[in-house]
């Protein structure tokens, strides 16, 4: 158990026994300092970690700051990881003018059968010297997820400089997803590399998604990314109500889901109903039917509820 405190690690806390818990009392900041994990969790099964704000303090490149297992093979489905109220943040109690710290990636799921309970992956858009420019405070994604059988709820990635969301594992589902794209980037850096919100890997077969919005302010340079969410084809790739918006700024999002949905521009929304297909149609009774069971399942409520009517 951590008392609320800023606690500068220069290696990680390392839970390396089954149904270990680390636990955060009034969210305290655990800060590396030389490019390490703060918090690295074995294959081991039943581990929980809950309450913390993790950042990196140096400019000293670093893989990531929680690293959770080293292989799929790890985990169990009866006794699940729990990650609950975890939040990181790449940027912020410095000027990045003079100042800048990095990281690859805030959070690695390597292990399967991982639960997420609320994240916040934001790299600042400013600082103690104002707003961020110029791609300062490098990091590439939020969350990479390469074990199978991980399951988010309510999964938040703001302004990181690659694809924020990176999903590799099979039988992900993700229940609300919001992400914000950076500020500072140009069309060549950013758009023009490919990168995207949301991306489910090329080989990944099953994968669910409830709620996904992608948001831009591309305050700094015009810049038309082509689609917030980039996912392969397939019967088992499934996307409920994914969305589009552009907030303020310069360009937009053409798409929604590779190539479906409309653009997000001049302030503007676009909306995606159904299944993701390559020949996306209007969402049938039947679809619509199984996306309000998987719905209950997922948060226990019943057909009647108002939320539902």
């Amino acid at each position: 158990m951590l008392q609320p405190g800023h606690y500068k690690l220069s290696e990680p806390i390392k839970l390396n026994k089954d149904r270990q818990v680390l636990l955060g009392i009034g969210m305290p900041t655990l800060t590396s300092t030389h490019g390490n994990a703060v918090v690295e969790v074995g294959d081991h099964v039943g581990v929980r970690v809950a309450g913390l704000l993790i950042e990196p303090g140096s400019n000293t490149p670093g893989e990531t700051l929680l690293k959770w297992g080293t292989k799929s093979k790890s985990g169990s489905e009866k006794e699940p990881g729990v990650i609950s109220d975890v939040f990181g943040r790449v940027g912020g109690p410095h000027h990045s003018s003079s100042t800048q710290v990095q990281v690859k990636r805030m959070i690695q799921i390597n292990s399967s059968h991982v639960v997420i309970d609320h994240t916040w992956l934001w790299r600042a858009d400013h600082d103690e010297g104002g707003s961020v420019y110029d791609s300062r405070n490098y990091v590439a994604t939020g969350l990479e997820v390469n074990g199978n059988n991980v399951r988010g709820y309510g999964i938040f990635v703001e302004h990181t400089l690659g694809d924020m969301l990176k999903w590799n594992g099979e039988d992900g589902e993700v229940y609300f997803y919001q992400s914000e794209l950076p500020y500072d980037v140009t069309q060549d850096n950013y758009a023009n590399k490919g990168y995207h919100s949301y991306r489910v890997a090329d080989n990944v077969k099953r994968h669910l998604s409830h709620g996904a919005g992608v948001y831009s302010y591309f305050r700094d340079h015009s810049v038309t990314m082509d689609t917030g969410i980039k996912a392969p084809s397939g019967s088992g790739i499934r996307f409920y109500n994914a969305f589009n918006r552009m907030l303020s700024g310069h360009g937009g999002i053409s798409h929604v889901l590779n190539s479906q949905g409309g653009g997000a521009f001049g302030h503007g929304m676009s909306y995606l109903c159904g299944y993701h297909s390559e020949n996306p149609t209007a969402v049938t009774i039947n679809e619509w039917q199984q996306s309000l069971e998987d719905f209950q399942i997922a948060y226990g409520v019943e057909e009647s509820d108002n939320f539902l009517q």
